[in-house]
């Protein structure tokens, strides 16, 4: 049990007491950053599906609240979830764990990607690379 939770009060009035580890909160939100594509949305979708049906770490209306708060605010919503939620099950510390943990594998995952881009894109070699990914990246945002 971590020793320094904090008791939350949502705004539906329910008190819960936090009893999520870092280390749990850092391994949901590490695979929640690798493997969720496809925006806010879907990254939100599988947060519920994780916390709410998996894990029970809150209730259906507690999400729905964290989202309603994370709607009011600008920025990212999925990023702005997961920090709340890192708060909510862990205080101040999952806060920085888990939104920290999410944001991680997509800032490498760019950040290798641009690397290999600055090394090798000037290449002839490579630059089949490019024109091929040109069609996908413009259908994906279609």
């Amino acid at each position: 049990m971590n020793e320094e939770a904090e008791s939350v009060v949502y705004p539906s009035g329910n008190q819960e007491r936090s009893e999520t580890s870092l280390r749990e909160l850092a391994r949901l939100f590490l695979k929640l950053g690798t493997i969720a594509f496809g925006g806010p949305a879907a990254h939100i979708a599988m947060m519920e599906d994780e916390i709410v049906k998996r894990r029970r770490w809150l209730d259906h209306q507690q999400f729905l609240d964290l989202l309603g708060a994370t709607n009011l605010i600008s920025g990212p919503n999925s990023t702005e979830m997961a920090i709340h939620i890192g708060l909510v099950r862990a205080g101040w510390k999952g806060l920085v764990v888990a939104g920290s943990c999410f944001i991680l594998p997509a800032m490498l995952i760019v950040w290798v990607l641009a690397a290999l881009y600055v090394r090798y894109g000037s290449l002839p070699e490579a630059t089949f690379l490019l024109y091929s990914i040109k069609p996908v990246i413009i259908a994906i945002v279609v």
